[in-house]
């Protein structure tokens, strides 16, 4: 045969089996995932001893994390709780003694009031002193003294007197 006759049956025989590749490659790609059977195989295994196995561990791992963490939390539970009990009742305190405060500055400033009051009624009340404004108590009092000064004086005059009176009574014999 000569190199002119075998060409185009060549060409005709490589055409042929690409041709058949290609209709292969395009049959095959549709049905094949693109794994092995062996990794089929152990992906299906693990799946099935993951389903077996889960259920028990999962329980048994449960029960044991929630005895550790009770023991753990209770441990935990017991210093925080003391030290958030330590801090709300330090701000308990405070606000305790910060009422306590209040009420007192209140009843302070009440007690101020009334006194002003008590003693602006009397304001100028006495001729010797027209700035002072004494409460009716002080004034009350400063008129005791007043009144008791001027009978001392009175018995110190009526005193003197006798003693005047009696001396003249003595006179050279």
């Amino acid at each position: 045969m000569s190199s002119d006759r075998l060409i185009p049956w060549l060409i005709g025989s490589v055409l042929v089996l690409l041709m058949a590749g290609v209709a292969g490659w395009a049959i095959g790609s549709g049905a094949a995932n693109g794994k092995s059977d062996a990794d089929n195989a152990r992906e299906q295994g693990f799946r099935s001893g993951y389903e077996m196995v889960y259920s028990e561990a999962r329980r048994r791992t449960s029960r044991r994390g929630l005895v550790a963490g009770a023991s753990r939390g209770k441990r935990a539970g017991k210093t925080t709780g003391s030290r958030e009990g330590a801090v709300i009742g330090a701000g308990n305190a405070e606000i305790e003694e910060a009422v306590a405060s209040q009420k007192s500055a209140e009843s302070a400033a009440a007690a101020a009031q009334s006194e002003i009051a008590a003693r602006q009624a009397n304001c100028g009340i006495l001729p010797a002193a027209p700035s002072w404004c004494p409460t009716s108590d002080e004034l009350a009092a400063y008129q005791e003294a007043v009144r008791a000064a001027r009978e001392a004086a009175k018995q110190a005059e009526k005193d003197k007197q006798k003693q005047g009176q009696q001396g003249a009574g003595n006179g050279p014999d």
